[in-house]
């Protein structure tokens, strides 16, 4: 049977055992929240789960100060540790991808929502510029055309940030010295 080990801060060890304690322990608890997290996952997933190769290879370089410090620097400034950014930049390099951190994840989704916002009011839109059309329609077609154009503009916004958010993270890892 596989065992999971993690670490924990001392205090967030403390208040989960407390809540451990009134679930049957520790372990009892554990597998429960496995099993809800499987359960849930494989709850949306439609087809084979497929799994991410694990990395179990350690690879060492040496730095000067001020290299790390650097490091350091670019690594804070994206909110990542040391670690992950070199290894973000490593497997850019290797695989010509990276997966977007997890900012710009959020900011692609909500673009994505925005988008699909925007077209279903512009599907709206055009039904009601059909609609009025017809002799009896008393809407103002003036009116429905500027709508139209408001949410084309809205789109051509929504487009750009949605691509500068992945130019912006792609133009950084290419912009590094081969």
């Amino acid at each position: 049977m596989p065992v999971f080990t993690f670490r924990l801060d001392d205090d967030i060890a403390q208040r989960f055992d407390a809540v451990a304690e009134s679930a049957g322990g520790r372990s009892v608890l554990l597998r429960r929240l496995v099993m809800n997290a499987v359960d849930a996952e494989e709850g949306e997933r439609s087809g084979p789960v497929r799994r991410r190769e694990r990395a179990t290879r350690r690879f060492e370089i040496r730095l000067t100060d001020a290299e790390i410090a650097a490091l350091d620097a670019k690594a804070d400034a994206l909110g990542m540790k040391r670690t992950d950014w070199v290894t973000r930049l490593v497997r850019c390099r290797l695989h010509s991808a990276a997966p977007l951190p997890l900012e710009e994840r959020a900011a692609v989704a909500q673009a994505w929502r925005e988008l699909n916002r925007i077209g279903i009011n512009l599907n709206q839109a055009t039904r009601a510029l059909n609609a009025s059309v017809m002799v009896e329609s008393g809407l103002d077609v003036a009116r429905e055309a500027a709508r139209v154009a408001s949410f084309r503009a809205e789109i051509r916004t929504a487009l750009a940030g949605l691509g500068a958010a992945l130019k912006g993270d792609l133009a950084y890892w290419d912009s590094l010295d081969a």
